[in-house]
């Protein structure tokens, strides 16, 4: 009988072949950490990565503002104008200079008979804030012409003091062209019924220099 508090030996043959069996199961297990060959040969040339192409964005075009409409315009080459006849142009007549203002257009026209020499956006009488503040209409003639002057006046609404750089009255002394540097809307606009003059003729200082240089006293003024 053996005693069991000792193992058997084993023959040498059978150890050898017992370490061999351990040795190739170690080598197995360590092959599975890592990843296993590609099967498919390598290419000689790497495959060309594929793009993208997204097509660029166009531009929006900025669009081109539209030229404001001039304020005034002096016609180098006078020609006969619509402007310069008709109804209310009885002075049309060759080499007579005659003023043509209309409230409705708020313009004004620089006529020789019927050849437009000037025409202006303007700004008349306050009319719907005080009917006594509507652009007297008829015609008339300018009566004075002067330079760097006060205009002062008071009524019901208040008072005013306003230096003006050129002032031709054309109904006695009250009513008549001058500029306006404080006036904040545009010439030739519907704001003049609310925020127009007192009754006077307002005009772009560039226009109104030109124009007091043309005309004179007693120079025909017509208003519609």
């Amino acid at each position: 009988m053996l005693d069991p508090r000792h193992r058997p030996r084993r023959p040498a043959a059978m150890a050898a072949l017992v370490l061999a069996s351990a040795a190739a199961a170690l080598l197995g297990l360590a092959g599975c950490s890592t990843p296993a060959a590609s099967a498919q040969p390598a290419s000689a040339t790497p495959p060309s990565p594929t793009v993208s192409m997204t097509p660029a964005a166009t531009p929006t075009p900025t669009p081109t503002p539209s030229p404001a409409p001039a304020l005034w315009t002096v016609h180098p080459n006078p020609a006969p104008d619509p402007n310069c006849t008709g109804p209310g142009r009885e002075a049309a007549r060759d080499g007579v200079l005659h003023v043509y203002v209309s409230i409705a257009a708020q313009h004004l026209w620089e006529c020789s008979g019927q050849n437009l020499l000037m025409d202006s956006a303007v700004t008349t009488g306050a009319s719907a804030f005080d009917p006594d503040y509507a652009t007297p209409t008829g015609t008339f003639a300018i009566t004075r012409m002067t330079r760097n002057t006060e205009l002062v006046g008071h009524d019901r609404h208040g008072s005013w003091d306003d230096r003006v750089a050129y002032w031709m009255p054309f109904q006695g002394g009250d009513v008549g062209f001058h500029d306006a540097s404080w006036q904040t809307f545009p010439f030739g606009t519907d704001g003049y019924l609310q925020n127009g003059s007192h009754g006077c003729v307002h005009m772009p200082t560039d226009a109104i220099a030109h124009l007091y240089a043309d005309v004179d006293v007693g120079t025909r003024v017509t208003v519609r």
